[in-house]
């Protein structure tokens, strides 16, 4: 569970970043295709801030719910904003890193 919803927390911020007007570096790819349109993208990321909010609240109760939400968004903020101009926040990489979280969280 936790994997996930810092997968969606990942996606979530990613596409806010993405979507930004200050975002002063070429893009590619789909990249490109969320800044070109940025509206739906604030949107997608906002449903997802939201819906993981509610459900790490409704999983592990309201206040530790939400201060594992706010971690967890301050983490992945800092990922995406470290490493993004980088260009290691590839689909592959991501998947990875998920893949490896989720074994070592359905392990212990």
């Amino acid at each position: 569970m936790y994997s996930t919803l810092y997968l969606l927390l990942l996606v979530a911020f990613a596409c806010w970043y993405l979507a930004s007007s200050q975002l002063k570096r070429p893009l590619a790819g789909y990249q490109a295709y969320i800044n070109q349109h940025p509206g739906g993208f604030r949107a997608l990321g906002g449903g997802l801030l939201v819906g993981t909010a509610l459900a790490a609240a409704l999983w592990l109760g309201p206040m530790a719910g939400l201060s594992v939400w706010l971690v967890g968004l301050m983490g992945v903020g800092g990922l995406v904003v470290a490493l993004g101009p980088l260009g290691y926040l590839n689909v592959p990489a991501v998947a990875a890193l998920y893949a490896g979280c989720l074994g070592l969280e359905l392990l212990f």
